[in-house]
C-alpha cells in the first residue's frame, strides 16, 4: 500500500516516462536476445551445410579412387573412419584428432578448446566394406560473430533506452506544460468563478479541455449570479410581509385606539398567508431544482383543469371549460397540481370578465390553454416573466400579483415533464398560457 501510494504522488511527466523507458528496454531486451540466437543458429547451421555437402562430395571421390584425397584447410577436420577408428586423414595437422561421432544428424562437439560441427556420409567400396568420411567444421567464426553482436547489442540496448527516455521526458514536459498552466490558473481564480483559463493555441484536447473549462465557469458563474438574485429577491419578497406584520403591530402597540383586535388578526393572517404561499413556492422551486421529483405518476389533466374551473366559479369568475377534454400526462402530481392552479390564478387575476380553460390531445401532446380577456402581456416579456420574482411590471405591487414565483412554477412544471410552456395571444383579446405535454401511452 505504501509504494502504491509512493507511486501515485508522483508526477505524471515521471511515470510516464519510467513506463514507457521500461517497456523500450524490455522490447530491444527481447528483440536483441533473440537476434543473438539467430544469428548463432543460422551461422551454426550454414557450417554444419557446408560439412555435409563437403562429407558427401569426399564421400564420392573416395569411393571412385578407392582413397581419401588430401585437403589442407585450417578449420577443417576430415577423417575416415572405419568400425570406430580413423583410417586416413586429409590433413596431417589433425592426425591426432581422435575420432570424431559419426551421426546422420548435425552433431557439435569441443575439441582443442572450440566447438566443431560434424557431419558424416557412408562411403561404399568394392570390397564391401563400409567407410565412413566424417567432416568438422569450426565454430570459431560463428561464435565470434555472435559475441560481437551481443557486445553491440548489449551496449546499444541501454544507449537507445536512456535516448528514448530523455525523448519522452522532453516531449511530454512540453505537452504537460499547458496543463500545468491551465491548473496554475484554476488556482489563481480560486473561489470567483469570473476569472477564465487561458486556453492554449491550437485545436488539440488540452486546448478544447481548456474552453470547456472556461464554459464550465461561465455556466457557475451564470449560476452564482441567478443565485445571488434569487436570494436577494426571496428575502425581499419575505421581508414584506414580515414588515407589514411589525407595522401593525407596532401601531397597535403605540396606538392601542387606532385599531382593533379584529382589523390586526386580519391584517395578521393576511400576511401569514402571503408568506406561506411564499415559502412553498420557495420550497417546491427547490425541491425541483434538486431534481427529486419522486411522485411522478400519471395524472388526468382534465380532472385539475376542471377541479380548477370550479374554483374559479365559485369566486364569481365567469369560466368557460367547453373546450376540455380527456388527456393523461405522467407528472410530478404536487408540481402539477400547483401549476394548473397558478394559471388558473394568474388568469384570474388578469381577465376583465372571462376565462376560458382549454385541454386537447393533440397527437402524443396534451395541449393546456387557459384564456383571459384581460390586457394581455407584450411580445418582449412573454419570455421574461418566465423567470423567478418577475412581473409583468417591476413594480412590487403586493395587491395586484404575487411574488414573480407563478410562472416560474408553471414552466418548471412543464419541464419536468418533458414539455414547455409559452405565452400567447388569447382569441378574448388577453393573454393565452399554453402548456404542451407529452401524454402518457
Amino acid at each position: 500500500m505504501r509504494e502504491r501510494r509512493r507511486y501515485a504522488s508522483t508526477s505524471l511527466r515521471v511515470r510516464i516516462t519510467t513506463a514507457t523507458t521500461i517497456i523500450v528496454l524490455l522490447v530491444l531486451a527481447l528483440g536483441a536476445t533473440g537476434f543473438v540466437l539467430l544469428l548463432r543458429s543460422q551461422v551454426s547451421r550454414a557450417q554444419s551445410t557446408t560439412a555435409r555437402q563437403q562429407a558427401v562430395q569426399l564421400a564420392r571421390e573416395t569411393e571412385a579412387g578407392g582413397v581419401l584425397p588430401p585437403f589442407e584447410a585450417d578449420e577443417v577436420i576430415i577423417q575416415l573412419q572405419r568400425g570406430g577408428h580413423v583410417v586416413a586423414v586429409a590433413d596431417d595437422d589433425f592426425a591426432e584428432v581422435p575420432p570424431l561421432p559419426v551421426s546422420g544428424r548435425p552433431r557439435v562437439v569441443r575439441l582443442m578448446g572450440e566447438r566443431w560441427t560434424v557431419r558424416s556420409s557412408r562411403v561404399r567400396l568394392q570390397d564391401g566394406v563400409v567407410q565412413y568420411i566424417v567432416v568438422a567444421r569450426s565454430l570459431e567464426g560463428a561464435d565470434d560473430a555472435t559475441r560481437s553482436a551481443s557486445w553491440l547489442l548489449g551496449a546499444g540496448v541501454p544507449a537507445v533506452s536512456l535516448f528514448v527516455a530523455a525523448l519522452t521526458w522532453t516531449v511530454v514536459g512540453r505537452s504537460l506544460r499547458p496543463v500545468e498552466q491551465i491548473r496554475s490558473d484554476v488556482e489563481k481564480i480560486g473561489d470567483d468563478p469570473s476569472g477564465r483559463i487561458v486556453a492554449p493555441p491550437g485545436r488539440d484536447e488540452v486546448a478544447r479541455m481548456a474552453e470547456t473549462m472556461n464554459h464550465m465557469l461561465a455556466r457557475l458563474e451564470t449560476a452564482r449570479h441567478v443565485q445571488q438574485r434569487f436570494v436577494s429577491d426571496a428575502s425581499h419578497e419575505l421581508r414584506s410581509p414580515v414588515a407589514a406584520i411589525r407595522q401593525h403591530a407596532q401601531v397597535a402597540l403605540l396606538h392601542p385606539d387606532a385599531t382593533t383586535l379584529t382589523g390586526l388578526a386580519e391584517v395578521v393572517d393576511t400576511e401569514a398567508a402571503r408568506l406561506e404561499e411564499l415559502v412553498s413556492d420557495l420550497l417546491l422551486l427547490a425541491r425541483v431544482d434538486e431534481r427529486r421529483s419522486v411522485n411522478r405518476q400519471e395524472i388526468d389533466l382534465d380532472d385539475l383543469v376542471l377541479a380548477e374551473g370550479a374554483r374559479l366559479r365559485a369566486l364569481g369568475v365567469r369560466v368557460d371549460a367547453t373546450g376540455v377534454g380527456p388527456a393523461r400526462v405522467v407528472a410530478d402530481i404536487a408540481l402539477m397540481t400547483r401549476a394548473v392552479r397558478n394559471a388558473a390564478e394568474n388568469a384570474r387575476r388578469h381577465a376583465r370578465t372571462t376565462v376560458a380553460l382549454g385541454l386537447h390531445d393533440d397527437g402524443g401532446h396534451a395541449v393546456l390553454r387557459v384564456d383571459d380577456d384581460g390586457p394581455g402581456v407584450p411580445v418582449e416579456d412573454r419570455e421574461r416573466v418566465f423567470r423567478r420574482f418577475e412581473r409583468r411590471d417591476d413594480s412590487r405591487d403586493r395587491d395586484r400579483g404575487g411574488a414573480g414565483l407563478g410562472l416560474a412554477i408553471i414552466a418548471e412544471a412543464a419541464r419536468d415533464a418533458g414539455g414547455s410552456a409559452r405565452l400567447d395571444t388569447s382569441t378574448l383579446g388577453g393573454a393565452r398560457l399554453e402548456m404542451h405535454l407529452p401524454t402518457s401511452v
